[in-house]
């Protein structure tokens, strides 16, 4: 597994635990439900890399299911869903206080979030 932690401008974390088959984002503390995270270049482009490393055919695309939409995933161990949605930061919604997964990204939904992340850095650049 590999392990990196993120600091924002506001300093507040980011961990992000990659393993073989998905992509967790995590926090430092248990009780933290929702939870906002400036995005920045460093960890778009550590997420796309290690996407690439962990699924072979990684191929962003935009989001044309509700199970390739990122907005919503489900916790199995929490029996919970989490929540993800970008605005000018990351805006995260833990499945439960008790631990401290933010959320867990699959292929097809890593595919449409670095989509809409590289839609987003386009449309900033040519404003």
């Amino acid at each position: 597994m590999i392990e990196r932690v993120f600091t924002d401008e506001h300093k507040r974390k980011l961990i992000v635990r990659v393993n073989r088959s998905n992509i967790q984002i995590h926090t430092e503390r248990k009780d933290l439900l929702d939870y906002q995270f400036d995005l920045n270049v460093e960890l778009f482009k550590f997420l796309k890399e290690q996407a690439v490393k962990v699924w072979k055919t990684f191929t962003p695309k935009a989001a044309d299911s509700f199970g390739a939409d990122y907005w919503e995933f489900y916790d199995r161990n929490t029996d919970n869903n989490g929540y993800l949605e970008i605005r000018n930061e990351l805006k995260f919604q833990s499945p439960n206080d008790e631990t401290t997964l933010l959320y867990q990204f699959n292929k097809r939904r890593m595919e449409s979030f670095i989509y809409d992340i590289e839609s987003l850095i386009y449309r900033e650049a040519i404003k």
